[in-house]
């Protein structure tokens, strides 16, 4: 892990967007064993050559179940393009949302605490969710979700939020006057 205090107070030291790919591989795994279930008890029930408004039960289910997969990844897909998490010198910005884009910059002095949260799957494979908490009372705690190596990030969020900062009399002012 780099030394934050070294750079800029802006310079990024991480980013990251929620990691998909456990959860893509487990709807496959999932979907394929159930739909292959489906289709044996289909052939083994002899209804597997029954149609249905002229379409094989089969091909029906088979239909049914490439469609419940493609949902699942594409919620996936559009939870990974509307999140992206920011790690600077000095704070830890959260953008959320496509359409509607929120940014959301969380500063050390605000800081309370974090918790990281992994299940089964997320210790076997390295990931999970981090919730921040910050002092304030409106939207006190954001949520990182499915975050890679969750805690590799969340040392690095305790060693940039919890440490005091003291900034010159030149950081303070706007970049446009600073530099006159």
């Amino acid at each position: 892990m780099s030394n934050p205090s070294s750079g800029p107070p802006n310079s990024v030291l991480w980013t990251g967007r929620p990691w998909i790919v456990p959860a893509a591989v487990a709807r496959t795994v999932v979907v394929l064993v159930v739909g292959v279930l489906l289709v044996w008890v289909e052939y083994f029930t002899e209804t597997a050559g029954d149609t249905i408004f002229g379409i094989s039960i089969v091909l029906l289910t088979v239909a049914v179940f490439f469609l419940v997969w493609l949902v699942g990844l594409v919620g996936l897909i559009v939870e990974r393009a509307t999140n992206l998490y920011t790690m600077k010198n000095d704070s830890l910005e959260i953008q959320t949302g496509i359409a509607t884009s929120r940014n959301i910059v969380l500063v050390a002095s605000g800081f309370s605490d974090l918790e990281v949260i992994r299940g089964i799957a997320g210790r076997i494979f390295e990931y999970g969710n981090i919730i921040v908490r910050m002092q304030s009372e409106r939207d006190s705690q954001k949520v990182m979700t499915k975050v890679r190596d969750p805690l590799k990030v969340a040392e690095q969020i305790r060693y940039v939020m919890g440490r005091l900062v003291v900034r010159v009399e030149s950081q303070l002012q706007p970049p446009s006057q600073a530099k006159q």
